[in-house]
């Protein structure tokens, strides 16, 4: 049998060729989707998010069945996703024709004709198949330049990179000013100064107490968004110290949205410090299996297996994760303290040094010279008598951690120190995370029953229902 379209030509067409054809156009899920534009399937799965890219969801199923087609997506991209110049359009896959027209017209039709002899031929509806198809829709603001400066700074943020971060947050702070209804510009906004205190030099003091405004403006605008509650739940663990709170802004996140990886991913950083490894690790790869090419997600989980002592996994991990990107500073800055406690110097330095320049940090770069200046004229003894002195410091500024003044004066033995520092400690009722550091400086006085009577309750409270 054939079946005639109506095309230009009268000619009939095999129905065979034609379904194997329109089989090409489409894309099953978000792996063949990347490939199509030769990149990683998070990038494109932020596309379709924040850019509108056509993509379709078929109903049922817990997660759904993500599929595109190609000619869709090519027409997407040569149009530049219809906003202003200063978004660029993602680049096409090696060996693409160039479109014209014509082109455009014969994969139209293509994407037509199945539908048609489905119909046909076996009775099922082209309607019906069309009306069950979901698309994935996207809020962004009405007027073009803030879209446009709203999804730049989305990808500046997302290479965690220190000049682009801040690059971001004046994005950002424009499209609040000038959209300050949109509340995802105001939880973009929080996250880009999150991360500026962790991949650049913000201080931390400045980025969370800016941060915490922007995200509860965030939730105030929109109740339902995961992202205040994701960064809510952030500032009220990592500046308040707040476990209860912090979970409970995690666990409200995940109801909103039980797939979302960067609340798996932060929550399971939560519980890492926290001493909750188990949860911890099977969060943090439930956000490694949904974000698998995300480079942030890999080294956290990394630096969590470390600190649940699973510490040649977690170390083969980093060091392929800085053989892959070797400016990637969390990553150094993890291997630097390991290095630390196994006593390597020398790749401590290494470690410390790369980690100072990716954050463009002048004092951590400085440090990173005084240090190597030590070690190379006087030996290790001098370079750990500067690491205590910096550690004080650090912790007189309220820019460093009581954890790190601990772990300095265990890796260097300093008995008395670490007693009067306990003592202190106690006194101001402190409770502590960086459960990795506690866990190790605990191997090393494991031996010494009174400075463990005095490390043990400094550990943060459990909280068994937080934690659920």
């Amino acid at each position: 049998m054939t079946i005639s379209t109506g095309s230009m030509t009268g000619m009939p067409i095999d129905p065979l060729p034609i379904i194997a054809r329109a089989s090409v156009d489409r894309l099953d899920g978000w792996k063949l989707i990347a490939a199509h534009f030769g990149r990683d399937r998070t990038t494109v799965i932020r596309w379709a998010r924040e850019r509108g890219m056509p993509v379709h969801r078929m109903p049922g199923g817990r997660t759904g069945t993500v599929y595109a087609l190609r000619h869709e997506l090519d027409r997407w991209a040569g149009l530049g996703q219809g906003l202003d110049k200063t978004i660029s359009s993602p680049p096409m896959q090696k060996g693409t024709p160039a479109r014209s027209v014509r082109w455009r017209a014969r994969w139209a039709l293509l994407a037509l004709l199945p539908g048609l002899i489905l119909a046909l031929a076996g009775g099922m509806v082209a309607d019906r198949l069309a009306s069950d198809i979901e698309p994935i829709d996207v809020a962004l603001p009405a007027d073009p330049r803030l879209s446009s400066q709203f999804l730049a700074a989305r990808d500046l943020t997302a290479e965690r990179r220190a000049t682009g971060l801040e690059r971001a947050i004046l994005l950002l702070e424009d499209v609040t000013r000038s959209a300050p209804s949109f509340a995802q510009g105001h939880a973009a906004l929080a996250e880009a100064l999150l991360l500026s205190r962790e991949f650049g030099p913000r201080p931390d003091e400045e980025a969370y107490q800016r941060a915490r405004q922007a995200a509860r403006i965030a939730v105030r605008l929109d109740p339902a968004g995961t992202d205040g509650h994701r960064l809510l739940g952030f500032i009220a663990y990592w500046a308040d110290g707040d476990f209860s709170e912090a979970s409970a802004q995690f666990r409200r996140a995940l109801d909103l949205s039980p797939d979302d990886a960067m609340v798996h991913f932060w929550y399971g950083n939560v519980l890492s410090d926290h001493g909750d490894h188990d949860e911890a690790l099977r969060l943090l790869r439930r956000a490694q299996l949904l974000q698998p090419g995300s480079v942030a997600i890999q080294t956290d989980l990394a630096w969590a297996r470390w600190a649940a002592g699973q510490d040649t996994a977690a170390v083969a991990a980093l060091r392929d994760i800085v053989r892959r990107h070797p400016d990637f500073p969390v990553a150094h800055d993890c291997l630097s303290i390991i290095a630390l406690f196994r006593g390597d110097d020398e790749s401590y330095l290494r470690h410390f040094t790369k980690f100072a320049d990716a954050r463009r940090d002048a004092r951590l770069m400085t440090r990173a010279g005084e240090l190597q200046a030590a070690l190379a004229t006087q030996g290790s003894p001098a370079m750990h008598r500067l690491l205590w002195r910096y550690a004080n410091e650090d912790l007189s500024r309220n820019d460093g951690s009581s954890e790190w003044v601990a772990a300095i004066a265990s890796i260097n033995r300093q008995r008395s120190d670490m007693l009067r520092f306990l003592e202190q400690s106690a006194q101001r009722s402190e409770h502590w995370g960086q459960s990795g550091l506690i866990r190790r400086a605990e191997q090393i006085w494991k031996n010494d029953p009174e400075i463990i009577r005095h490390l043990q309750p400094m550990r943060l409270p459990r909280d068994a229902e937080a934690s659920r």
